[in-house]
């Protein structure tokens, strides 16, 4: 049996890291995954600059070792832009049920990113851009959790 070529629409997602290939990408999550934060490192773990994504009001994230992953169809699309690892899927079925309660959540406009990493492959799913700031230099990231 053969696996149906299911079409996906992924767009390059305009970021300063998005014509790296196979960044390092780690996640961290806060307030019960409701802000998704992304360290990016586009040229490996140990080197400058990085990058903090910052996601508020996430309402998916799904974060899979890269190596032996199921194919979610993001590789059959990216051949021919082989080179980027950020991008926007906009015809996700997740996308597309999601969508269904940005009215009555109040959620905005939702938008799936998807980053293709050297280790893992990081897909979320928020309202409007997250935030992108530079880090040049080695930085401590706090994270409080009230339990």
């Amino acid at each position: 049996m053969t696996k149906p070529e299911i079409p996906i629409n992924l767009i390059r997602w305009n970021v300063p890291f998005a014509d790296k290939c196979y960044p390092s990408v780690s996640l961290i999550t806060e307030q019960g995954g409701n802000v998704v934060v992304l360290v990016i490192a586009p040229d490996g773990i140990d080197k400058y600059p990085k990058y903090i994504v910052r996601a508020e009001r996430v309402t998916a994230v799904l974060c899979y070792q890269e190596a032996f992953a199921p194919d979610r169809g993001c590789r059959a699309s990216t051949r021919r832009e082989d080179r980027t690892c950020a991008y926007q899927w906009i015809d996700s079925p997740w996308l597309q049920s999601y969508r269904d309660g940005e009215e009555i959540f109040m959620w905005g406009s939702l938008l799936h990113y998807v980053i293709l990493g050297g280790d893992s492959i990081v897909e979320f799913i928020a309202p409007g851009e997250p935030t992108i700031e530079r880090i040049d230099s080695s930085t401590i990231l706090e994270t409080k959790l009230k339990v």
